[in-house]
């Protein structure tokens, strides 16, 4: 079984390095303060003690000249020294030194400090700028959403009019419904005239069965008939004859502007369908396909 690999590491960076190196020279010299404060004292201990014995010699060389003993004291004496002064010397030289650096680490950090406060400021303008922009794409955005609703909008008003115009055009040529004006105005029962060609908004239609006999008629109209309404529908096919059905209002399609392509009119189920009627719908549906309509 193979060992893991060891997960890669990665180089200190610069700032954590610098740290470092300042935590161990803070404690190095903390240690040296200590022991050239030790070592001060101590030369401070010796001096004295140097000091009385000179004098203690002197004053027994003057009772005792000719002790040996005495006089070779003496001659050590006059060669020791103790100097105290490089201890300081070397402490005001560490002091300076930590001064100078603590100095250009302020210096550095006030030049960072305007250097932060820059920044802040181009970034504060730069962000008025973005958040500008931002709102001037969001206004151009919805100026150009509202212009195209208005467009659409016209756009359905006029294809609305075509839609109107069609129907109106086209009961006036007798290729579409017609109502049978009735001076009762009954509605329970309505006669109407259907033109059926390749192009006409008009076309017979069936369900899932596909079989005319369960099928009808779409009527394209503006008018409106109750559902349930009995029609008596007289049906002109090319190159034949009219030919009268009779059916039942079974849906309705009203204007709606989001499909201004579709016609609006009325479905009539066939109630009875004739032989030789359902003969030469079957031959028109063979050129025509029929539309679709789940009952």
């Amino acid at each position: 079984m193979t060992a893991p690999a060891p997960a890669p590491t990665h180089p200190p960076s610069r700032e954590t390095e610098l740290a470092r190196a300042e935590s161990e020279l803070a404690s190095q010299e903390a240690r040296l303060g200590e022991q050239l404060t030790r070592a001060a004292a101590e030369a401070e201990t010796l001096s004295r003690r140097l000091l009385e014995l000179r004098q203690q010699v002197e004053r027994v060389s003057a009772e005792r000249p000719e002790d040996e003993h005495v006089r070779g004291a003496g001659t050590r004496l006059e060669s020791a020294s103790v100097h105290t002064g490089g201890t300081e010397e070397a402490r005001e030289r560490a002091l300076a030194a930590r001064h100078e650096a603590v100095e250009a680490r302020r210096r550095a950090a006030q030049e960072a400090q305007r250097t932060l406060q820059t920044l802040q400021q181009l970034n504060a303008r730069a962000q008025q700028d973005v958040a500008e922009a931002e709102a001037g794409l969001k206004r151009s955005a919805e100026a150009a959403a509202k212009a195209q609703r208005e467009r659409e909008a016209a756009a359905r008003q006029r294809e609305r009019e075509a839609v109107q115009g069609r129907a109106a055009r086209a009961v006036a040529k007798g290729n579409t419904t017609q109502l049978d004006p009735s001076p009762q105005g009954a509605r329970s029962r309505v006669r109407m005239v259907a033109a059926i060609d390749q192009r006409s908004d008009s076309n017979f239609f069936t369900g899932f069965t596909t079989s005319i006999h369960e099928g009808g008629i779409f009527v394209a109209t503006v008018q409106s008939v109750p559902r349930g309404t009995t029609v008596d529908l007289d049906v002109l096919l090319p190159g034949t004859r009219s030919m009268t059905v009779t059916g039942v209002v079974r849906w309705t399609r009203e204007v709606n502007d989001k499909t201004p392509e579709l016609m609006p009119g009325l479905g009539v189920q066939f109630s009875y369908l004739p032989p030789e009627i359902t003969s030469v719908i079957t031959d028109f549906v063979a050129t025509r396909e029929p539309m679709f309509f789940p009952d």
